[in-house]
């Protein structure tokens, strides 16, 4: 599988082989992506998820974090079914 360079928040260089990859997430800041290795370990990188999983040749349906996504949609849901103006 392929292995990519990323820049980290530190602003360091970090190689990923895709075959470490666990799961990809969004990162607290906006562009960046939490990437959690199969020892454990967790490295967010300046990318966004899709990039990420691109350059890694990654399926983006199996490993980005779709939790963040499902929560977001719901507080949509709310705000819309709360809107005075329906």
């Amino acid at each position: 599988m392929p292995i990519a360079t990323f820049e980290t928040t530190d602003g360091e260089e970090i190689e990923i082989d895709s075959d470490d990859v666990v799961r990809l997430a969004a990162g607290r800041k906006s562009e960046t992506t939490l990437i959690e290795l199969e020892d454990g370990d967790e490295i967010t990188v300046i990318a966004t998820e899709l990039e990420v999983a691109a350059e890694l040749g990654l399926n983006p349906l199996e490993y980005i974090d779709g939790e963040a996504d499902d929560e977001e949609l719901e507080m949509g849901e709310d705000r819309d079914e709360n809107d005075p103006e329906d």
